[in-house]
């Protein structure tokens, strides 16, 4: 008789003890999905406000030179998200996404001007050909800065930012005398000849040839290199 009792038990407690397993790890399951927004509308719970802030890089001495630079940004986000920080970048080589200022500061960080009177905006900003260089003489020697910047909403979208046609500029090491040295559409550019001369790829609106330029720093004029005709 207890035999059989204890079968039954054992056949109860077979069956009783899964589904007890299973009901703890489902309400489980439940709170996680509920807790992380899984499985439902995320505009039901979440605030998707699109929001921008302007934030600042951190501040990056200039090689060569005292003056530091640091680059404004936009940061888009949405409020139900918060906003995240942008990672570390290698400036003064790279500079944040939606990048449409730079300001200069002297050794004691002062302000000492903006690299554009207008917002605009900024892929990248670059030293001559310093990242490349090993060498402490030719990195003393580099006394500009080239950007690929955008001053015009050439799409028409309304607003300056890089989706619009870029060109390539330089300036002294502390901003001043930011000059556009050319009005041609550039795939690439690269610091040449002991970093005294640019060289350029131009984007060809005709056919897929390549197309060079070689812009001479110091007497500001362009040299188109001679082309194989065909």
């Amino acid at each position: 008789m207890k035999s059989k009792f204890f079968k039954v038990l054992l056949i109860i407690n077979g069956i009783l003890i899964p589904i007890f397993i299973i009901y703890v790890l489902g309400n489980a399951l439940d709170h996680y999905l509920k807790y992380n927004n899984f499985g439902s509308n995320p505009n039901d719970s979440v605030d998707m406000t699109e929001l921008t802030e302007i934030r600042q890089s951190s501040l990056i001495k200039i090689p060569n030179s005292e003056n530091y630079i640091t680059a404004e940004y936009y940061l888009n986000y949405h409020r139900g998200f918060g906003t995240e920080g942008e990672d570390e970048l290698n400036l003064p080589y790279q500079v944040p996404k939606n990048t449409f200022n730079i300001i200069f500061l002297d050794s004691k960080f002062n302000q000492i001007r903006k690299l554009l009177k207008k917002k605009g905006s900024i892929k990248s900003v670059f030293i001559s050909n310093t990242f490349y260089s090993h060498n402490k003489d030719t990195v003393e020697k580099l006394p500009y800065l080239s950007f690929y910047i955008a001053e015009k909403d050439s799409n028409n979208d309304g607003k300056i930012n890089n989706l619009d046609q870029h060109y390539v500029y330089i300036s002294d090491l502390d901003g001043d005398n930011l000059t556009k040295i050319s009005d041609r559409k550039v795939r690439t550019y690269e610091w040449v000849n002991d970093n005294k001369e640019i060289l350029l790829t131009f984007v060809s609106d005709k056919d897929s040839k390549l197309s060079f330029g070689l812009y001479n720093v110091k007497t500001k004029t362009m040299t188109i290199p001679k082309t194989i005709k065909d």
